[in-house]
C-alpha cells in the first residue's frame, strides 16, 4: 500500500514541475494594433522574463521584420526586477511601418539564454504576429480635387526688417537730393546773369544816364529813386566793364575793388560821392540839395568816359597825333 502512494506522489510531483520548469522563461510579441494604414507606425513589444541568474541574448534587428514590414526605430532593451529581485524582465520595443497594402504574418524570432554556471545554451521563440496594412479608401462618387497649395508661414517683424531699413534708407536719400537740387536752383535763381548788351557797355551807361537826366526825378521828390537807379546804370557798367559783381557788392565793396583796378584818386573820390550820397538817401533817408543831385549825375557821366576802353584809344590816338606833328 505504502509503495503504490509513493508511486502516485512521485507522479504528481513530475507532473507539477514539468509546467513548473516551462514557465522559467517566458518569450511574449505584442503589437499595438494589428490594422493600420499604408505608410502608419506600429509599436511591438518583444518580452522576456527569465531567473535574475540567467543571460540572455535577444535577436539582432537590422531594417526589417520581414517582407515589406520595416523598421524604423528600434529602443534599447531594459531590465525590470521582480519585487524580491528572484527574476527580470528584459523589454525591447521595436517600430515598424509599411508601404504596401496586404496581410503579412510578422515570424517568431529566437530568443537564447543560459543558466549560470551552465556551459548550455537554450532557446525560446516569440509568437507569430499578424499585421494587416489597408490603403486610404477613396470615394469614387466624389471628384477629384486639385492639391492644396503649401501653406505659407506669416511674414514676421524681423524678416520685414531688412527690407523696412532699405526703404527707409531710400527715402532719405529721395528728399536729401529734392532739397540739394531745390537749394542748387534757388543759389542759381539768385545769380543774375545780365544779357551782353549789342551796343559797348560805356555807350549804354552815357544813353542811361542821359534818360535819368531827362527823367527829373529828384525834381519831383522822387530823390531815392533817382539815387537809386544812378547807382544801378554805375554797377551794371562795372559788370561789363570790369568783369566785377558790382550788382551784388556794397558800396565799400565796389570802391575797394576799383581802387585795385583803377589807381586814380581823383576818381576814386568822385565814385566815393555818388556811393556814399546815395547810401546815406535810401538808407538815412537824407534830402541833398540840388546841386549835390546833379554832381552825382555828373561824376557818373565823367567816371564812364574816363574809364572806357574807346576813349582811352581816342585819347591814345590824339597823343600820337600830336607827337608826330611835334
Amino acid at each position: 500500500m505504502s509503495k503504490i502512494f509513493r508511486y502516485i506522489l512521485q507522479s504528481l510531483l513530475i507532473f507539477v514541475a514539468i509546467p513548473i520548469l516551462g514557465q522559467e522563461v517566458s518569450v511574449s510579441a505584442k503589437i499595438d494594433t494589428n490594422v493600420i494604414l499604408i505608410g502608419d507606425q506600429v509599436n511591438i513589444k518583444f518580452s522576456v522574463t527569465t531567473p535574475a541568474n540567467y543571460h540572455v541574448v535577444f535577436p539582432v534587428f537590422i531594417d526589417s521584420l520581414s517582407n515589406k514590414i520595416e523598421i524604423v526605430n528600434q529602443s534599447k532593451i531594459d531590465t525590470i526586477f521582480s519585487q524580491d529581485k528572484s527574476k527580470i524582465t528584459l523589454n525591447q520595443t521595436v517600430i515598424i511601418t509599411s508601404y504596401d497594402s496586404g496581410y503579412y504574418a510578422i515570424p517568431s524570432f529566437p530568443f537564447q539564454y543560459q543558466k549560470k554556471n551552465e556551459t548550455a545554451i537554450n532557446t525560446v521563440f516569440s509568437d507569430s504576429v499578424f499585421l494587416t496594412v489597408n490603403i486610404v479608401a477613396v470615394d469614387t462618387n466624389i471628384a477629384i480635387k486639385d492639391i492644396k497649395p503649401t501653406l505659407k508661414e506669416p511674414i514676421t517683424f524681423k524678416e520685414l526688417l531688412p527690407y523696412l531699413g532699405a526703404g527707409v534708407g531710400i527715402i532719405v536719400l529721395i528728399i536729401l537730393t529734392i532739397y540739394l537740387i531745390r537749394r542748387f536752383n534757388k543759389k542759381k535763381s539768385n545769380i543774375i546773369i545780365l544779357p551782353k548788351p549789342k551796343i559797348p557797355p560805356y555807350k549804354k551807361a552815357l544813353q542811361d544816364l542821359e534818360a535819368l537826366r531827362l527823367k527829373k526825378l529828384w525834381q519831383n521828390d522822387k530823390i531815392k529813386d533817382y539815387h537809386s537807379e544812378l547807382t544801378e546804370i554805375l554797377r551794371v557798367y562795372f559788370e561789363y566793364q570790369f568783369n566785377l559783381q558790382a550788382l551784388e557788392m556794397t558800396s565799400d565793396e565796389i570802391i575797394e575793388a576799383f581802387e585795385a583796378i583803377k589807381n586814380d584818386k581823383d576818381l576814386i573820390a568822385k565814385l566815393k560821392q555818388i556811393l556814399m550820397l546815395a547810401d546815406l538817401v535810401k538808407f538815412a533817408k537824407q534830402l541833398p540839395l540840388p546841386d549835390q543831385h546833379d554832381l552825382s549825375l555828373n561824376n557818373a557821366i565823367y567816371i564812364v568816359k574816363t574809364t572806357s576802353v574807346e576813349n582811352n584809344k581816342e585819347n591814345a590816338i590824339e597823343t600820337t597825333d600830336n607827337l608826330k606833328q611835334n
